[in-house]
């Protein structure tokens, strides 16, 4: 699930469960996005403009089980534009948090995870910026380094210290589908109408699966005000003839740090494919926003990826961004330069520009 950047009120529904010490909240958000494209490849100027939407309702419950400790439980569900798959894979999870500030969590899409950076404020990231602005390619960017392993059902344990918070997330499968492929951009494919995310709740594990995978992480302040750090490293072992040959490894480290109406930040990330001939790719990501008043927010972003592959020039992607906050909707206005974004030498430039609009209630 791909958050909103630019921060936004949220009024909630609460409901009271039948258990005195429990409450359940019901929030959701519904954004209308408006994306326009221009592609030179040298010899033609390709574009495209157009409407989607990303629409989500949570639900959410806490409160103490019978032995005191505090639990917290919750699922979405989302309904994209042109989304095609399990619309209730959004944000669930069964959380059992203990007076040591240590929780164990089971669930997809929850614990804290790769899917984030530090090189971007305001705005989508350069990977979403480059979505569908090239027909029939995958973009060069990393968005999740390696392979995501929250967006798979599994447990994990987070402690959190003075510093940030610790975690470690465990799933046993990643993938069911034995033609799933691997793009050129480290990401996982589908093979002919299988999805490559079909969770484990699916029958017919075979050894072209993926294996179990873990990632562990960090994300906190360092007790330093202002600061910002993360670091996520994550694993999923070869696997006897499936798709990965070889281990499939990403890290994600980040860092940030908020000067009054300023705020710089760093974003690097890096992922090996294991396939026959292993793929690396590294990203670095830069950012500064400038807070012009509490509720206007201006930012850029520059964003280079390179690939160890042959005849791949580096990707890259400048962006300037505006976001207006109105308490219960939000409006961000956003335009890219960008290069190469499949790594693909004819794409001389490419340019992108988004308009949207976010309620939350």
């Amino acid at each position: 699930m791909r958050k909103l950047l630019l921060t936004t009120a949220i009024a909630s529904t609460t409901l009271i469960a039948s258990n005195a010490v429990a409450q359940t909240t019901v929030t959701g958000s519904l954004s209308m996005i408006y994306k326009g494209s221009s592609v030179d490849t040298g010899s033609d100027i390709k574009s495209g403009r157009g409407f989607g939407r990303e629409s989500q309702l949570n639900v959410q419950n806490k409160g103490k089980l019978n032995n005191g400790i505090d639990y917290a439980a919750g699922f979405a569900l989302e309904f994209d534009g042109g989304q095609n798959n399990d619309a209730s894979n959004e944000n669930l999870y069964i959380d059992f948090i203990f007076p040591s500030k240590t929780t164990i969590t089971i669930g997809q899409d929850h614990i804290q995870n790769t899917n984030r950076t530090k090189g971007n404020f305001v705005g989508y990231d350069a990977t979403d910026l480059a979505d569908g602005a090239v027909a029939g390619t995958n973009a060069g960017f990393i968005q999740s380094a390696g392979i995501d392993v929250a967006q798979f059902t599994g447990i994990g344990i987070v402690q959190n210290t003075p510093f940030g918070n610790i975690s470690y997330n465990y799933v046993p499968s990643v993938t069911t589908a034995a033609n799933a492929s691997i793009s050129t951009n480290g990401s996982w494919g589908a093979g002919s109408g299988t999805s490559a995310y079909l969770g484990t709740k699916d029958v017919g594990i075979s050894e072209t699966d993926g294996e179990s995978s873990y990632e562990i992480g960090f994300d906190g302040s360092l007790g330093v005000k202002g600061l910002g750090v993360h670091y996520f490293y994550n694993e999923s072992p070869k696997n006897s003839g499936g798709v990965l040959l070889r281990d499939h490894q990403g890290i994600n480290y980040g860092v940030s740090y908020n000067m009054g109406q300023i705020t710089a930040g760093y974003n690097r990330k890096e992922t090996e494919v294991g396939t026959s001939a292993t793929l690396e790719i590294e990203q670095d990501e830069f950012a500064v926003a400038y807070a012009v008043s509490p509720t206007i927010t201006l930012g850029a972003n520059y964003t280079k990826a390179s690939s160890n592959a042959a005849n791949t020039p580096d990707a890259k992607s400048k962006s300037v961004a505006v976001g207006y906050n109105l308490g219960p909707v939000a409006l961000t206005a956003q335009f890219a330069k960008m290069e190469t974004i499949s790594f693909t030498a004819a794409e001389k430039d490419v340019d992108v520009v988004t308009l949207r609009a976010v309620a939350a209630f």
